[in-house]
C-alpha cells in the first residue's frame, strides 16, 4: 500500500515508431522559427539527418547544425554549442544522436536561458533557475534514454569529473523515438547502449525512490531488453528487434528519470571520467559485480 505521493515527469509529447523522426518539422514549427541541430559528424555523413532536415524544410523551419559532439559530452562542447546557438539566431534545439548530443543539447538549453551561469553551477539537483530553451530529442541509439529524462551528465575535463545535473528545467519538450535511426548502429555500440538501458531498468526497480509507475516501466524494460538485445546485436537490420530495443530503452529512461539509479551508475561515472571508458561499457563491467554484492 502506498503511504506517500509520487511525482512522474516526462516530455510533453513522445512519438514512437518507424518514421517518427519525419514529424520533426510539424513539431518544430509549433515551437520556434529556427533550430540548432546538435549532433555529430558521423551521423551527418551517414545521412541520418537527411529526413529530419527535409521535414524541417517542408514545414518552413530554418536550422543550423552544430556537429562537433564526437565523444561523451564535455564542458567544451557545451560552450561551443552555446556560441553556435547564439550566433545562429536559433530559438530552440533539436538533438539527434545518442546520449552525448542529447546531453550536450540539454546543457546548451540551460545555459541559453540562464545567462552568466556556468555548467558547473548546475551540478546536483534542481540548481537551474529558469527553464531551458525548448528541446526536441531524437535518439539514434537504444540505451541512454536521455530523450525522456531530466538528467544530463557533462564532463569537466580539467578535473576529470563527470557532473550529474538533475532538473526538470532540461526535460525535452518532445521526444521522437524512431527505430529506423538505430539500424546503422555498429555492434559494439548496440551492446554497450543496450546494457546501459538494462542497467537503468534494474537500478530503477531496486531504487529506494521507486514507486508503482516506475516499477511497471522498469520491469517491462527488463523483459523487452532481455528478449531482444542479442537479436539486435547479431543482426542490426532486424527492425523488430531494433524497435523493441528502443521501446525498452524508452521505458527504462522514464523509469530511472523518476526513480533514479544506484551503485552501478555511481561507480561508472568516475571510471568514465578518469579512464575515458564509454558509459555503457563501464556499466556492463560493474553490473554483475554489484548485483552479486547486493544480493
Amino acid at each position: 500500500m502506498m503511504t506517500k505521493t509520487c511525482q512522474f515527469k516526462a516530455p510533453s509529447v513522445i512519438v514512437n515508431g518507424p518514421g517518427a523522426s519525419k514529424e520533426t518539422g510539424s513539431f518544430g514549427k509549433g515551437i520556434g522559427k529556427k533550430a540548432l541541430i546538435v549532433t555529430d559528424t558521423v551521423l551527418e555523413q551517414k545521412g541520418v539527418l537527411n529526413e529530419i532536415k527535409n521535414s524541417l524544410e517542408l514545414a518552413g523551419v530554418a536550422y543550423s547544425v552544430y556537429n562537433k559532439v564526437v565523444n561523451e559530452p564535455t564542458m567544451g562542447y557545451t560552450e561551443e554549442g552555446l556560441k553556435a546557438y547564439k550566433e545562429s539566431g536559433a530559438d530552440f534545439l533539436i538533438a539527434v544522436g545518442g546520449g552525448s548530443p542529447i546531453d550536450t543539447a540539454k546543457a546548451i538549453a540551460a545555459l541559453a536561458t540562464n545567462p552568466g551561469r556556468k555548467v558547473t553551477e548546475f551540478l546536483g539537483a534542481d540548481k537551474i533557475p529558469n527553464p531551458g530553451s525548448p528541446l526536441i530529442a531524437i535518439p539514434t541509439t537504444a540505451g541512454t534514454g536521455s530523450e525522456v529524462t531530466q538528467f544530463t551528465i557533462i564532463t569537466d575535463t580539467d578535473r576529470d569529473v563527470k557532473m550529474l545535473i538533475a532538473s526538470p528545467m532540461i526535460m525535452p519538450k518532445v521526444a521522437l523515438v524512431d527505430p529506423l535511426l538505430t539500424l546503422s548502429m555498429p555492434q559494439n555500440i548496440t551492446m554497450a547502449t543496450g546494457l546501459d538501458a538494462l542497467t537503468h531498468a534494474i537500478e530503477a526497480y531496486v531504487s529506494v525512490k521507486a514507486h508503482p509507475l516506475t516499477d511497471t516501466l522498469a520491469l517491462q524494460a527488463i523483459r523487452i531488453i532481455g528478449a531482444n538485445l542479442r537479436q539486435a546485436w547479431s543482426n542490426g537490420d532486424n527492425l523488430e528487434a531494433r524497435t523493441n530495443m528502443i521501446i525498452g530503452s524508452l521505458h527504462a529512461g522514464m523509469a530511472f528519470s523518476n526513480a533514479s539509479v544506484a551503485l552501478v551508475h555511481g561507480m561508472a561515472r568516475p571510471i568514465g571520467a578518469y579512464f575515458h571508458v564509454p558509459h555503457g561499457v563501464s556499466n556492463a563491467a560493474l553490473l554483475p559485480i554489484v548485483i552479486e554484492f547486493s544480493i
